[in-house]
């Protein structure tokens, strides 16, 4: 148990956590000393405890596993619901949608609470199938990697759809998309450990699908933010206007 907890932990750390950060440190590269660097540090926390909370929510009620009766169904059809309402909660704080480069916040947000949440996952993953070859690991591994990019720029559309005051419409179809990813998802899983399809030729379109639309999302959110120059700083605490 002791070793599948530090190995999870290890894995989940080098996948999703130090990726997150890197990205986002790349992402902010530019325009670090015109944001608030107490609102950098606050988006990246509360994304992992969001998501954190929102794993154990889903982990309690077995929404995140396997079931006799149901298969991956909960899986497929709450989990989205789930995630998508902490994450509107996040990025909808006060504290980070009324400033003009509430995007910039938000995608560390995101990037933070889908690495949380794939840490937690992969973390329980292993623990309940430790017989999981390195192949399977890294198939799951590939898949939360594709989540942290995926809520990414998540939170970024997110942010876009609160500035034009459609937000909620935004996460709504934002959930209709991670439920096609969770579809993706368990498909590959059921292949993983239980052979259903007898080909790891799924595994791999699945999870090209998912990096392909995770990616996807992420690149046209950053491609969106605002311009460096619309972002000026006008006094010591770093307030901003356009």
């Amino acid at each position: 148990m002791d070793s599948v907890i530090f190995q999870g932990n290890v894995l989940g750390m080098l996948a999703y956590i130090v990726p997150a950060l890197a990205i986002f440190l790349r992402m902010i590269k530019d325009v670090e000393d015109r944001l608030v660097e107490r609102k950098l540090y606050l988006a990246c926390g509360i994304g992992v405890v969001c998501g954190t909370v929102a794993d154990i929510i889903m982990i309690l009620g077995g929404i995140d596993s396997y079931s006799e009766n149901t298969g991956y169904a909960s899986m497929i059809l709450v989990s989205p619901i789930i995630l998508m309402i902490f994450l509107f909660i996040g990025v909808n704080l006060n504290t980070f949608k009324s400033e003009p480069a509430a995007p910039f916040y938000s995608a560390g947000f995101g990037l933070f609470f889908g690495g949380s949440v794939e840490f937690w996952k992969l973390l329980m993953t292993e623990e309940r199938y430790p017989d999981m070859t390195i192949v399977d690991v890294l198939f799951i591994a590939g898949f939360g990697f594709g989540t942290v990019l995926f809520f990414g720029g998540a939170g970024m559309w997110i942010a876009y759809g609160i500035i034009k005051g459609n937000g909620p419409r935004v996460a709504g179809r934002l959930g209709f998309l991670y439920l096609f990813l969770a579809f993706l998802y368990a498909s590959a899983l059921e292949n993983i450990h239980y052979d259903v399809h007898d080909s790891i030729l799924v595994n791999v379109a699945t999870l090209a699908g998912y990096l392909v639309i995770g990616g996807a999302l992420f690149h046209q959110g950053v491609l969106r933010l605002p311009s460096i120059s619309k972002i000026t700083k006008v006094d010591e605490e770093k307030r901003y206007r356009e």
